[in-house]
């Protein structure tokens, strides 16, 4: 029994790059987790869901310049 030969890699520029570079990905995703934590500690220490919500955004506005500046290339 034999098997079907492979096909010739199709001619192009090879990878395409990715949507964000890795240390993009991680400063969003940490200043994410920081909004989120801020928030839901805005939430349990005074249950205004509107408070949470704006307490939790603005930590996250604020880490994405701390934390761009504090990882390194």
């Amino acid at each position: 029994m034999t098997t079907a030969p492979t096909p010739p890699p199709v001619p192009g520029t090879g990878d395409p790059k990715p949507f964000l570079p890795v240390r993009t990905a991680i400063v969003l995703q940490t200043a994410a987790f920081a909004g989120t934590i801020a928030g839901a500690l805005t939430y349990l220490s005074t249950g205004n869901t509107a408070g949470a919500v704006l307490g939790g955004l603005a930590c996250l506005g604020a880490s994405v310049p701390a934390l761009n500046g504090l990882i390194g290339d």
